[in-house]
């Protein structure tokens, strides 16, 4: 996951420059265990940043 969501926050130029750091906390998986017609996985992080 980090291969995709850290380029996308440094592809945001006002962001870039004000954030510090971004830590991981976890995340929840989940997905239809009926049909598998669907998946979803949210994501948490820290971020400090600085203005």
């Amino acid at each position: 996951m980090e291969s995709r969501i850290y380029p996308a926050m440094s592809a945001i130029p006002a962001l870039s420059g004000l954030i510090t750091t971004m830590v991981t906390q976890g995340y929840e998986y989940r997905r239809d265990d009926d049909m598998a017609l669907w998946s979803s996985a949210d994501l948490t992080y820290s971020i400090t940043y600085e203005m």
